[in-house]
């Protein structure tokens, strides 16, 4: 056998292998997004798997203890069927119930444990007419000095 050939046979067994590599590490690094109806149907098929839930917080469901650092609460999609959460760890600013919330973490049994939480919030920006009217008379003020 010619070493061209065995170089070229050896560089394909070993792109072969790292590119084997790196669609395992891929897979065990893939998080998935789901809604709580998909959660819900079939719970047990989540078990342990680290996961992505996107949903509402549920109204009148929040508890925050502030010196424990825990949070607990539901999310929904529909109001009606919900999946709790706990969280260890500080409750991010725009927070509120009602408001969307996308959960990272673990089904545990009927609960999930959540080691990450990202708030959705509006895309708008607005300004309050009383704050837009103060920032008119200032620029007035100023353009003619």
């Amino acid at each position: 056998m010619k070493t061209r050939n065995k170089f070229f046979i050896g560089g394909t067994v070993i792109i072969g292998i790292i590119i084997a590599f790196s669609i395992q590490e891929l897979q065990e690094k893939t998080i998935f997004f789901y809604t709580p109806a998909e959660i819900l149907a079939t719970p047990s098929k989540f078990e342990n798997k680290t996961l992505r839930i996107g949903a509402l917080v549920q109204t009148g469901s929040v508890i925050w203890n502030a010196k424990g650092i825990q949070l607990s609460f539901n999310i929904t999609e529909n109001g009606k069927e919900f999946i709790p959460v706990f969280f260890n760890g500080s409750k991010p600013d725009l927070f509120r119930e009602g408001q969307g919330v996308v959960v990272e973490g673990k089904m545990n049994g009927e609960k999930f444990e959540a080691t990450q939480l990202l708030v959705k919030h509006s895309e708008e920006y607005r300004v309050e007419d009383k704050h837009s009217k103060n920032k008119e008379n200032y620029y007035k003020s100023i353009k003619f000095q």
